[in-house]
């Protein structure tokens, strides 16, 4: 662990440096009494924790709190000043201090336990971000397992349906699945449970449909957009009936062709289009399909 003290008053900082040194025998610590003192300590590798004094004759702690977080972001920090007041206590947790400590010879004391509670919450809300965050693969991962299954019994299924039109049906239902299927792996790679980059998400569904018309080419036109999970399943919808009823209504008889599909972020929104050079839409050609709804 790497402790940075700034402060300075040569007599305070060598205390607390002290104090510091015996709660933690292995621990590295810096100390800054000037702006380049400061800054060759920021610059070095990982910073633990941070004391601070607030009223430095060439600044003040909130500033070097900005100047330390900007470098080390997880550190954490304690002001131990001998010269605030409320006001000062107040701004100083606002500013993202996680204790705040008025220097005295009792407080010497204070401080070891106060860097000690202040490193252990840190442990424990980054062991809950990684549970968290291991929770949320896992469940997704789960997901997406138990959609390849309904997926699988759905194929099953249709295999032995005597009914053309109810195996078709069943199709359909599976490629939509599929499609959610597919958008399920994108909330798994993302770095953002809220969102998705939704772009690489319908590349990958141009590409898992373009099977059901070998002679058709689609092309994905896509501009790099990010929406929110509860906009990506509804348009992962859209996209899969437009770019299914094109494959199998536009090009009859197994003729050739191109859909493009186009994705476009926009100062009004998101813009989604299919086109294709196509037959066009025969009469009573879509009158089950999802895509006229």
């Amino acid at each position: 662990m790497r402790i940075l003290v700034v402060d300075d008053d040569p007599d305070a900082r060598t205390l607390t440096v002290r104090a510091l040194g015996q709660e933690f025998p292995e621990a590295e610590i810096d100390q800054a009494m000037d702006p380049a003192s400061l800054d060759a300590a920021v610059a070095r590798a990982s910073l633990q924790l941070l004391v601070s004094d607030y009223d430095l004759r060439w600044g003040d702690g909130l500033e070097v709190l900005a100047l330390v977080k900007a470098a080390h972001p997880d550190c954490c920090s304690v002001m131990f000043t001998g010269t605030g007041n409320e006001e000062v206590a107040v701004r100083a947790m606002k500013a993202g201090f996680d204790d705040y400590l008025v220097k005295s010879p009792a407080q010497l004391r204070r401080l070891s336990a106060s860097v000690r509670l202040t490193l252990e919450r840190r442990d424990t809300l980054r062991r809950l971000e990684e549970g968290r965050e291991l929770f949320r693969k896992e469940l997704y991962h789960r997901l997406h397992n138990n959609l390849q299954i309904v997926i699988s019994l759905l194929r099953r299924t249709a295999k032995r349906l005597a009914d053309p039109d109810a195996r078709q049906q069943l199709d359909d239902l599976g490629r939509r699945i599929q499609s959610l299927s597919l958008l399920q792996e994108e909330f798994y790679r993302s770095d953002d449970p809220g969102a998705i980059e939704i772009d690489r998400h319908l590349a990958r569904l141009a590409e898992s449909l373009s099977g059901l018309a070998p002679n058709v080419d689609i092309e994905a036109d896509l501009q790099p957009v990010r929406i929110p999970v509860d906009i990506a399943a509804p348009m992962n919808l859209i996209a899969n009936e437009l770019i299914t009823n094109a494959l199998k209504h536009a090009f009859p008889d197994g003729g050739s062709g191109r859909i493009v599909l186009s994705l476009r972020n926009e100062a009004e929104g998101v813009s989604l289009s299919v086109a294709d050079n196509g037959a066009g839409l025969q009469p009573g050609a879509l009158e089950s399909s999802m895509g006229t709804e």
